[in-house]
């Protein structure tokens, strides 16, 4: 009932924006009809449509003015140009919600100037195949309400969680980027496999599946990270000297420094 009479308008049909309207309609929480798709690329728009059978624009302003809720897809970099084109057509009983990563529900008030509810809504890339983890701050006029809808919408592409805007930026270190950091593990890996004398392909799927596997050992078992790794952990044995190597270069005080990069580097761009 909290979505069936509401109107979604999207504002930007890149990759995310479409992973977003997949997830939203492949699991029921969304139907087709009730989204609104709206960007420059008429051909992407025509394609969309033709795959989710959503309506379209390339008319921001009536984006803007048909949807219960507005959802701006956009880079951070336009989120402004877009918001100055579009502000005068929201109502104060509209739902706003931006993916624009380190733009902060202030800066959002000061360009459209109303008292209307907003959302700030980091998710990763992981949405696109609908296992991502996207968190969710509320902007001073939104209410319980408010995040239950972003809350409900963004759980439809993989997991979502509420933190104070004031811990978003730390979040975007670990979830926004952490697929970075993995996909360079993977990467790693491979590499080290292929130089070890395997062939590119078998290395390819054993670390692939590891990893997989893994992810899928923590998620299941209930087991944290630290008893997952001492039962893979023999002592004296093969992974004991490997764990050696990486304790001796410091792994995990590097992941730490990474973190702080990142988050220093948000903190820049807001």
């Amino acid at each position: 009932m909290l979505l069936s009479e509401k109107k979604l308008s999207v504002i930007g049909a890149g990759q995310m924006g479409e992973a977003l309207v997949k997830g939203f309609t492949q699991s029921g929480v969304l139907e087709a009809k009730q989204i609104l798709l709206s960007d420059v690329n008429i051909e992407r728009l025509e394609f969309l449509r033709a795959k989710y059978q959503v309506e379209f624009t390339t008319d921001n302003r009536k984006a803007a003015e048909s949807g219960n809720i507005i959802l701006l897809a956009v880079k951070p970099q336009q989120i402004e140009q877009v918001l100055t084109e579009i502000k005068e057509f929201f109502r104060i009983e509209q739902l706003l919600i931006s993916i624009a990563a380190g733009i902060k529900t202030e800066k959002i008030y000061n360009v459209i100037g109303k008292d209307m509810p907003v959302v700030r809504v980091m998710p990763n890339t992981p949405a696109l195949v609908g296992k991502g983890m996207s968190v969710i701050s509320r902007g001073k006029y939104a209410d319980d309400l408010s995040a239950e809808v972003a809350l409900k919408l963004f759980s439809s592409v993989g997991e979502a969680v509420e933190l104070p805007e004031n811990l978003q930026n730390q979040a975007t270190a670990i979830s926004g980027s952490g697929p970075a950091y993995f996909f360079l593990m993977v990467e790693s890996l491979i590499e080290a496999g292929i130089k070890a004398g395997l062939d590119k392909d078998v290395a390819g799927k054993l670390v692939i599946q590891t990893m997989a596997g893994s992810a899928a050992l923590l998620q299941e078992t209930g087991k944290n990270a630290g008893e997952l790794r001492e039962m893979v952990t023999s002592p004296g044995g093969t992974t004991a000297a490997a764990l050696q190597v990486f304790s001796k270069r410091e792994f995990q005080y590097i992941v730490q420094e990474a973190v702080k990069a990142a988050i220093k580097r948000a903190e820049e761009l807001a």
